[in-house]
């Protein structure tokens, strides 16, 4: 069955939600100054970067307006991320996309989770002792 959460909430329960309301004044202000920055902002220390903050997009995109063109531009986003040439903004699209590809995915061709959930149950019934069936 697919997920029927959106893209940008199953991808933010992966991330570690901080929340600036319990923050000093000088923290919320710190983060507001690059949190809106459109390419993101990149976090250095000692001149190394240690962290990307990237805007949270709103992609609108829906399962059925996937198609071979986003799909082309969400493999040539991959290979500029590879390559090390990516912007902060072309990270961010790259997350939108592959969130929607994903959603996408879900939807069409939805993974048979039913018997890996049985067998599961069963080799835990059976690790422990009890009855398989």
């Amino acid at each position: 069955m697919a997920s029927k959460q959106p893209p940008s909430e199953r991808q933010a329960g992966a991330m570690k939600h901080v929340n600036l309301d319990d923050c000093d004044e000088a923290v919320k202000n710190f983060v507001l100054s690059f949190a809106l920055t459109p390419g993101g902002a990149a976090l250095e220390l000692g001149g190394r970067p240690i962290a990307h903050v990237l805007p949270i997009l709103a992609t609108g995109e829906a399962a059925d307006d996937w198609d071979a063109a986003k799909d082309a531009r969400r493999c040539e986003l991959i290979d500029r991320e590879i390559a090390g040439t990516i912007t902060g903004g072309e990270a961010a699209e790259l997350q939108a996309l592959q969130a929607a590809m994903l959603w996408h995915r879900r939807k069409v061709a939805p993974l048979p989770l039913d018997d890996a959930r049985r067998l599961h149950r069963e080799l835990l019934a059976k690790a422990a002792g009890g009855p398989t069936a």
